[in-house]
């Protein structure tokens, strides 16, 4: 991957990871056959994650002056295809309709339109999201966060890092083409985190017992990300 070949600049800013374990095979009939689910301790992992996109640029233009910024709250897990490790996206929630119908249109990203909103309190931080994209049901979610530390890297060989230090994502469009896109950005610096849930229905695919444990939680204030052209792996 040439580094000088980006294509967007995004930063990511007041993101919230919250990850549950979750059993390989209860997750297997929701990820696409191709990818093998990446396990860590013979488990894998289910994340929830709010955050604020904003200063999104297209390489060699500046910032516009409207629609540069938006609330995204994802559903991720973990894959492997041909033994390369990325994320892979079950849902992704925005309030940005543009920006969801050329997510959805150009890189076959499961956008979803939804109202949100994220308020920064006195002891933390407040999302709400309710899904409004047509012929999806109007999940809710409602949660709020606070820190617990001062900032730290992960550990290379520690689950955090296992967890959040993935560089491409990947995708099936159509019915059986394989794409990764890449990420390139400094790594995490990230402070653990409580984390409140009030009404999760984003994951009511799975077994409501995943979610009676509290979630490993971490939080970044701002991360720079580049993003560079999906390449065709499959």
């Amino acid at each position: 991957m040439d580094r000088n070949h980006w294509i967007m600049h995004q930063e990511w800013n007041d993101l919230i990871f919250m990850h549950w374990p979750v059993p390989a095979e209860v997750l297997r009939p929701f990820i696409p056959s191709a990818f093998t689910i990446d396990q860590y301790d013979h488990s894998a992992w289910i994340a929830i994650v709010p955050f604020r996109m904003q200063n999104i640029r297209f390489r060699a233009l500046p910032s516009l002056p409207f629609g540069n910024q938006l609330l995204e709250l994802n559903v991720r897990t973990y894959v492997t295809f041909k033994g390369e490790p990325g994320v892979y996206f079950i849902t992704l929630d925005a309030n940005h309709p543009l920006g969801v119908f050329l997510a959805r249109t150009l890189f076959g990203l499961p956008y979803v339109h939804a109202k949100m909103r994220m308020d920064h309190t006195e002891t933390g931080y407040h999302f709400t999201s309710r899904r409004t994209h047509e012929g999806y049901p109007a999940s809710h979610f409602h949660a709020s966060f606070h820190t617990v530390s001062k900032p730290v890297h992960a550990q290379p060989g520690s689950l955090l890092y296992w967890l959040t230090e993935r560089y491409a994502l990947w995708v099936v469009k159509g019915r059986s083409k394989i794409y990764k896109g890449p990420i390139l950005h400094k790594n995490w610096r990230l402070q653990k985190a409580e984390a409140n849930i009030q009404i999760n229905q984003l994951v009511d695919f799975l077994p409501p017992s995943i979610f009676e444990t509290k979630p490993i939680t971490y939080f970044s204030k701002s991360l720079h990300t580049r993003i560079f052209p999906f390449e065709r792996k499959g």
